[in-house]
């Protein structure tokens, strides 16, 4: 039973440095087109949007993991941790997006508020990667 638990972390593990992979390739001024969200006022909203809705799946996956008791008990405590972290970081960059978005459907968005979105995003994307050691038992 432990090889098979530590098989599933470790296919944890990997899904989300794929995730997090993800979500650089959608933050990166990459040349190949991506399709715009519905509802998206611009590249830049959508690729945010992108972000949030990758990072609320890490969220939500190592919340039923911890649940689940998938982790060993000795990185357990760091994997909340890390993922109170990111947590936070989330609601923070949600937070900036949602007043980003709501200026730009107006037409009022300022370079300010699209700068307060990149920067929690980087902040929730560095989160993601203190949670992702956190599991690797780092």
């Amino acid at each position: 039973m432990e090889v098979v638990e530590m098989v599933q972390r470790r296919l944890r593990v990997r899904l989300q440095t794929v995730l997090v992979l993800l979500l650089l390739a959608l933050l990166s001024n990459g040349c190949a087109a991506r399709p715009v969200h519905p509802g998206a006022v611009n590249k830049f909203d959508s690729d945010a949007y992108d972000a949030l809705l990758v990072t609320e799946s890490v969220i939500q996956s190592t919340k039923a993991d911890l649940t689940n008791n998938v982790f060993p008990t000795s990185i357990a405590p760091n994997v909340k941790d890390a993922l109170n972290y990111l947590i936070n970081s989330y609601n923070v960059a949600d937070i900036a997006y949602k007043a980003y978005h709501s200026a730009a459907l107006a037409g009022t968005v300022t370079p300010v508020q699209q700068a307060n979105v990149t920067t929690a995003i980087n902040q929730m994307s560095n989160a993601t990667s203190t949670l992702i050691n956190a599991k690797a038992g780092k």
